[in-house]
Parts: structure tokens; C-alpha cells; sequence
């Protein structure tokens, strides 16, 4: 008996080393094999929802996923990506499935009771799902969870649409939207979250902007001017506004103007060259340092990311935090 609970504990010290790939299809040998992969494993979940389906965990640079698809060809053989905005290495194991999203709803059951992981961030690709949206919808709603993060991805789709998702589908603190809609209306944006990006956002207004209380914001493709920026850090350095800001990113339709508009009346101090919130952002010249009226500093830096430039505002309460808004890739 000696012999065979030391043998069982080597086997969880290695199962517990492994990567949850090996280790789930592992479990799934046998009811020993089951018995002997009972250990909670706290990884960061993230589900994908499109064409095909994917399960991604991991925790830091570093993810394993299954990914089940209508092609038989590699099925059974992993992938590996290496992604650069953010950095991060994933290696996906692919499953051949004539049905993609069920599989990927009966998988959950089963690595939720296994390892006691849920899901983190549900990023939906409204484009190459298959299915009607409700099925989505209705398979979210029955796992009674608020998800920390939503991301939906989309181009020229029905404003109603996305709107259905973003009032049925719970999520409780950042919200990433990288839809480009055919009617380019405003949309309802929960006010309980905490952070905001959307990609497409040429409906936005300084109105609406003002009227958000998020603690960071990245906007791109808007139509709002260097003056509309100005009001904004006025706001906030005038303590208007904003009082719990970390960051705010917003695109420059007119960067030869930004320092004569856009930091008008502004006192500021140049700062040096910071990092963006990715690799993929070219930092131009150093930041503009300034302060607001309770002492709080933030930068102001300019940088260029794919074909346009953009404007983030750092406070120094985002130093506290390491959560930036994030392209999530399927």
C-alpha cells in the first residue's frame, strides 16, 4: 500500500508538470487515470466561437488549446503559433468534429469538473459562426457566469446583431469590440465595466466619451477632432472627469495638429520615450508629461500602429495595474 500511494503521488507530481493537453487526454484513459487527474489546475480560460471552436489555457506568455474544426486532415497533430502583439506562444491541439461548437460545450463540462476552471474572456467572431446567434447566446446563459471579458470581432454586420449580444451576454469587466457595423450607430455600452476598446468607432462622440466612467478607453477610427481630445484631458486635469482614468487611446485624424490643438492651454513637460501598450506601436518623439490639479501625473504619448497615429494617455494609476485592453486573435 506504502508503494502504491508513493507511486500515485509521483504520477501527480508529473501530471501536475505537464501541459493540460497531455493532461486532460490523459484523464480520459481511464476511471483510474480520472481518479489520478482530480487536481485543480488554475488556469486562465479563453473561448473562441466561430467556424470552429477553441479552448485555450494558460497562464502568462505561454497557452495550450484544443481547437475542433470540420477538417480531417490534421486531425489528431498540434500547431503551434507564436504571436508578437502581445507576445505569446500557443499551441493548439486540432480535433477533427463534425459539430465544432458542440464539442467544444461538452468539453467544457468536462475540464470545469475536472480541474475547476471556468471560462475568463468568450471572444465571438459574428463573421464565421454558423450557426444562428441564439445558440451562442443560450449555451452562455446556461453556465450562469458573469464572464470577465467579451470579445467580438465582425465586419460589415447589423448593428441590431451586436447589439443582441452585448445586452444577453454577461460580462462584468472589460469589453472589446472590433466590429465594423453597416449602420454605424452608437451603441449601448453597459456602464459597469471597467475597461472599453473598440476598433470601429467613427459614431463616437465627445458627448459620449464624457459620458463614460471607465477606468481605461481605447477608441480607434473615430471622427473626433484635436479639440475634442483637448476637452478631454482639460476634463480630467481640471478633475471633471475621469477621476479613476488609467489610460485613454484615441486616433489622431490630424497629428500635425495635435500639439497646437490638442494640448492647448495645456502646461506640460516633455518626457522621454515610452513604451507602447504593444510591440507593434512606434513610439514618435517623447511624451508630453502633465499634471492634474491634485498632484496625479500622466503621459501623453504619440506612436503609429498600422496606418494611423494614435494618442495614449497614461495616469500613473494604470502603474499600479497590468491589465491593458488587448487584441484578442481567434
Amino acid at each position: 500500500m506504502e508503494n502504491q500511494a508513493r507511486f500515485h503521488l509521483v504520477i501527480r507530481v508529473i501530471l501536475n508538470a505537464i501541459d493540460p493537453v497531455y493532461y486532460i487526454n490523459f484523464s480520459r484513459a481511464s476511471k483510474s487515470c480520472r481518479t489520478l487527474t482530480a487536481i485543480k489546475k488554475p488556469y486562465k480560460v479563453t473561448v473562441t466561437i466561430r467556424d470552429y471552436t477553441v479552448f485555450r489555457m494558460g497562464n502568462g506568455p505561454v497557452s495550450h488549446a484544443f481547437r475542433w474544426s470540420t477538417f480531417r486532415r490534421k486531425n489528431g497533430t498540434r500547431v503551434i503559433r507564436n504571436l508578437t502583439n502581445p507576445v505569446e506562444l500557443r499551441e493548439y491541439y486540432l480535433i477533427y468534429s463534425e459539430n465544432p461548437f458542440g464539442s467544444l460545450k461538452e468539453f467544457y463540462l468536462y475540464a470545469r469538473n475536472l480541474m475547476g476552471i471556468d471560462i475568463d474572456e468568450i471572444v465571438i467572431d459574428m463573421d464565421n459562426f454558423k450557426g444562428p446567434l441564439w445558440d451562442i447566446i443560450d449555451w452562455l446563459r446556461s453556465t450562469s457566469r458573469d464572464f470577465p471579458v467579451l470579445s467580438i470581432y465582425g465586419k460589415n454586420q447589423r448593428q441590431k446583431k451586436l447589439q443582441y449580444i452585448l445586452d444577453n451576454v454577461k460580462f462584468k469587466d472589460c469589453l472589446n469590440i472590433n466590429v465594423d457595423t453597416i449602420e454605424k450607430l452608437p451603441l449601448k455600452i453597459p456602464d459597469t465595466i471597467e475597461r472599453l476598446g473598440i476598433m470601429y468607432a467613427p459614431w463616437i462622440t465627445l458627448n459620449y466619451v464624457m459620458q463614460w466612467k471607465l477606468s481605461q478607453i481605447a477608441s480607434l477610427d473615430t471622427n473626433l477632432t484635436n479639440q475634442d481630445i483637448n476637452v478631454f484631458y482639460k476634463s480630467w486635469i481640471e478633475m471633471e472627469s475621469h477621476l479613476n482614468l488609467e489610460s485613454f487611446e484615441i486616433n489622431l485624424i490630424d497629428l500635425e495638429g495635435f500639439i497646437a490643438n490638442g494640448l492647448k492651454d495645456i502646461p506640460y513637460k516633455m518626457g522621454p520615450i515610452r513604451p507602447g501598450p504593444f510591440p507593434a506601436y512606434t513610439p514618435v518623439d517623447g511624451s508630453f508629461e502633465v499634471t492634474r490639479n491634485d498632484g496625479l501625473t500622466a503621459s501623453i504619448c504619440v506612436y503609429f500602429i498600422g496606418d494611423q497615429f494614435v494618442a495614449v494617455m497614461y495616469t500613473r494609476l494604470a502603474l499600479l495595474k497590468d491589465n491593458p485592453i488587448h487584441d484578442v486573435s481567434p
